[in-house]
């Protein structure tokens, strides 16, 4: 029997979405959703139209809905249920970036995030970046960005704003901050924002990485002598158990340091645990180190 066209494994479904084999297995069994297709060796193969319905369950999961409202969804309704109020379209520069990353065009994309980097300043980017990056994860949610091209526009947006954090003057006196990610969260873009954010607030910027174990982030926020502890949270890893995560990293942490989460996964229709502080953007995470000082 020859394998269907345009089918990905469990494993690499899970890399497509952000979700657990575990979890898409349970779902399967428990919910009939996603039904894979069994190949003659048993193997499951899935679809790309399970690909796009899995990121918007994710997307859903994230901000706060119970697996056993929205697997039970079609695209259409996943839609409706994750429409934002006042939804702000893709800016035309944006779109621009977009689509040279997916024509891999990586001198394009350089060329342009570069540019705009310069003419704007440090703090005018970290607003024009956000917007790029909320427009790539539309499209890749919608699959009309693929893995490799939201990596190769990520590496690109990494490297220019490691740049221009390097041009903002060191000064004294300012807070302590690590910047993480938990266990289980891979994207790690976010913490080149905030690190941006938080060197124009004076702070003196550690930044730890992805998927740092809980005991370790404790024992670096108390070696370092740090003040606060940033996290930033995916769509992809958001969710009640990440809520449990940083629940258990606040009992973790030293009583004075503070714990932020920031990210489009950090907090939707969920209350969040209590200790922990959710910036909704990172102009209120400057704002807030900033007071601090």
């Amino acid at each position: 029997m020859t394998e269907p066209v345009s089918t990905c494994s469990i494993g690499d479904l899970a890399e497509a979405t952000g979700l657990s084999t575990d979890a898409i297995r349970v779902w399967e069994k428990r919910y009939g959703r996603p039904q894979a297709i069994r190949l003659p060796s048993g193997h499951r193969r899935y679809r790309e139209t399970d690909v796009r319905w899995l990121r918007r369950v994710a997307e859903a999961l994230a901000r706060g809905h119970r697996p056993g409202k929205v697997v039970l969804l079609d695209e259409e309704e996943l839609d409706a249920l994750l429409a934002a109020p006042a939804g702000t379209p893709a800016t035309a520069f944006a779109k621009k970036v977009l689509g040279f990353a997916r024509e891999s065009r990586t001198a394009d994309v350089r060329r342009l995030l570069t540019g705009r980097a310069r003419s704007e300043g440090p703090r005018k980017f970290l607003a024009t970046a956000g917007e790029v990056l909320t427009a790539a994860g539309r499209a890749w949610a919608d699959g009309q960005l693929g893995i490799r091209h939201e990596h190769l526009l990520s590496e690109i947006l990494a490297d220019v704003l490691r740049g221009l954090r390097e041009e903002v003057p060191d000064r004294r006196g300012g807070e302590v901050v690590l910047l993480t990610t938990l266990p289980g969260e891979r994207h790690a873009l976010g913490l080149q924002l905030a690190a941006l954010a938080a060197k124009l607030a004076s702070a003196e910027v550690r930044i730890l990485g992805a998927e740092t174990p809980i005991p370790e982030i404790a024992d670096a926020a108390r070696e370092s002598g740090a003040s606060v502890v940033a996290l930033s949270i995916s769509l992809a890893s958001g969710g009640p158990d990440t809520d449990r995560t940083l629940a258990e990293l606040r009992d973790a942490l030293p009583p004075g340091v503070r714990l932020l989460a920031g990210g489009r996964g950090a907090r939707g229709v969920r209350r969040g645990p209590r200790g922990v502080g959710f910036p909704a953007d990172l102009a209120e995470f400057e704002a807030l180190l900033t007071k601090a000082r």
